[in-house]
């Protein structure tokens, strides 16, 4: 009886251990629960006590102003409303839907777009995620009038891009627009809805045009209304910090007149003025051009595919076009540099030159006997073809690739082509055929394989313009207070006597050549003219390139019109009006007759 008494006691104390060591458990669990909870999750706990007692507005951080070199405003900002959305005020995805369904009958927008977004929505985000921006003041009153029917949704004033000259410059600013899926991919940092930049300097200098935003916090009762202003906790402000301002190398008012010299051609075409003395890019412009203003909300299907049948989005100054005889005076570079020809040598042209039984022609039939400085002025492909037959086409690639071709430019645009300067290795490597003798003679006159953009064309005759430094090109002057630098140019030698019959040659062919049209009164000009033929279409790309005043040059100016004819006839012309806005000729003739 004893035994059992004793056996029941100790039965009945282990129980109550193992209660207690359960109790323990439990109740150590729970102190590391809330131990975590209190030290690990308490910024995550108290954001989301905040979020579910507060309302949170973005303060959009307005964007850097971008200026031209003499301070005047290309992009800025102006105040306009967006349509926002709080995710975690819809749960579910029905919810999103029916809240997507009705905003559409609100918002006159790209639908398929929208319902992106709404598709797209984190989960539980307490921060507003733009839906569209820039919607008109009668859609932001009707969102207002409908909230009971627009749960989470609702509207925020905010910066939005303006550009206050419209498409001027269009191809070197940019645009706005929201983030797409790819973008937000690459770029972590931002959220859906964003608005960045989606093409030139808007989109190289994303990150430091933007700022950081700002919040206003304000904490609501449990339907969602503010509490009293004057508690102290009741609004919490973060101001935005504003973007960085950047000044261009552009001049406004030549960029406009270089706009209208193409737009008033009528072409396709895209024009490059620079300081050749410090590769600085004075205007930079490409036809046709796009309004960068119509971004800031989403497009029709229309209107995208209108701008995309137009090709207003290819930056035509950066693309690598067939040169022509734009690349003569290359060739002779190279020729007198190799002492292949002598500097007195004259040369016999014709309506054309055989090599064996191929036939290569001349622009002209006219034959005669020129020197050199005469054949670069009347561009005589004859002469050229002769002097062709002298090189290798590794030594017009050395010194195309010296006086800038075939490489960047340094120029702060996205997607600029790097062409091509072909040689013997290049095309048994690419084409896996050997190099024939009549690929040098098209080399010579600037067809065959090869392929420069006018960025590059700038290079070259900036180059031969100074006659020993070949400049980086530089369109961004200074940003916030940061004066950007001059990048080093490049230094080449040539003896003085072979560049002046280069030199010459350019100052005859707009004096009585081939790039008459481009023939100032009171300044002196040099430059060449350019006719590519384009493979399979029977047109020609028409080039000039010039450089004024020759004696001491200080401008630059290169035109392309694609598909448009003889560069004396449509290029030169174009060049003209350039060059005379920037010398102010015909302001000058006009103060002189009064």
């Amino acid at each position: 009886m004893a035994e059992n008494i004793i056996e029941t006691s100790r039965n009945k104390n282990l129980k109550i251990k193992v209660f207690q060591g359960i109790i323990l458990i439990l109740t150590s669990i729970l102190i590391l629960k809330l131990f975590y909870l209190q030290i690990f999750q308490y910024k995550t706990i108290s954001q989301r006590a905040q979020y579910s007692t507060s309302k949170i507005s973005i303060l959009v951080a307005p964007r850097g102003i971008i200026y031209d070199r003499n301070g005047k405003i290309l992009a800025t900002n102006k105040q306009a409303i967006s349509a926002i959305v709080y995710p975690n005020k819809l749960k579910t995805q029905k919810e999103r839907m029916e809240v997507y369904e009705k905003l559409t009958k609100i918002l006159k927008t790209n639908p398929i777009k929208l319902k992106t977004i709404f598709l797209k929505l984190p989960e539980n985000a307490a921060l507003p995620i733009r839906l569209q921006s820039n919607i008109s003041t009668e859609e932001a009153i009707q969102i207002v009038e409908n909230q009971h029917l627009l749960p989470g949704i609702s509207i925020q004033q905010e910066p939005i891009r303006f550009y206050p000259n419209g498409s001027l410059a269009s191809h070197a600013l940019g645009y706005i627009a929201q983030i797409d899926e790819k973008e937000l991919a690459q770029r972590p940092e931002r959220k859906l809805g964003d608005l960045v930049g989606k093409y030139g300097i808007e989109r190289l200098f994303d990150d430091i045009l933007r700022g950081v935003d700002g919040k206003i916090i304000v904490e609501v009762n449990r339907y969602g209304k503010p509490v009293d202003p004057e508690y102290e906790h009741s609004i919490i402000n973060i101001n935005s910090i504003p973007g960085k301002n950047i000044y261009l190398t552009l001049d406004l008012n030549l960029q406009k007149s270089t706009e209208e010299a193409l737009k008033k051609s009528g072409t396709s075409s895209a024009a490059v003025v620079v300081n050749p003395n410090t590769g600085e890019v004075l205007a930079l412009a490409s036809y046709p051009d796009f309004d960068p203003n119509i971004f800031t909300k989403p497009l029709s299907a229309d209107t995208w595919q209108n701008l995309l049948n137009r090709k207003a989005f290819l930056n035509r100054a950066v693309l690598a076009y067939v040169p022509g005889s734009m690349w003569k005076p290359v060739t002779l570079i190279t020729a007198l540099d190799a002492m292949v020809v002598k500097p007195n040598e004259k040369f016999n042209v014709s309506e054309a030159y055989y090599l064996g039984k191929t036939r290569f022609g001349d622009w002209t039939s006219k034959a005669d006997t020129l020197s050199l400085k005469e054949c670069l002025a009347w561009s005589r492909d004859t002469a050229f073809y002769q002097i062709g037959r002298r090189l290798t086409p590794e030594q017009i690639k050395k010194w195309g690739v010296t006086l800038g071709a075939g490489r960047k430019t340094g120029i702060e645009i996205l997607n600029e082509e790097e062409g091509i300067v072909p040689d013997q290795e290049w095309k048994m490597k690419n084409l896996g055929e050997l190099w024939y003798p009549g690929n040098t003679l098209h080399y010579a006159i600037g067809q065959s394989f090869l392929l420069i953009t006018p960025t590059q064309a700038a290079r070259i005759y900036s180059a031969i313009a100074t006659g020993f430094q070949v400049p980086k090109l530089q369109l961004v002057k200074k940003i916030h207070n940061y004066n950007k630098t001059n990048q080093a140019p490049e230094k080449y030698k040539l003896d003085p006597d072979f560049l002046k019959i280069v030199k010459d040659g350019l100052e005859l062919c707009v004096e009585k050549g081939t790039g008459l049209a481009a023939k100032l009164d009171s300044i002196k000009v040099a430059g060449k003219t350019g006719s590519a033929e384009v493979p399979g279409t029977g047109k020609t790309h028409g080039w000039f390139a010039a450089y004024a005043p020759a004696e001491k040059p200080e401008i630059v100016v290169i035109v392309i019109s694609e598909k448009a004819g003889h560069g004396g006839t449509v290029s030169a012309p174009i060049a003209k009006q350039i060059l005379e806005k920037y010398f102010k000729v015909n302001e000058s003739k006009v103060l002189a007759k009064k």
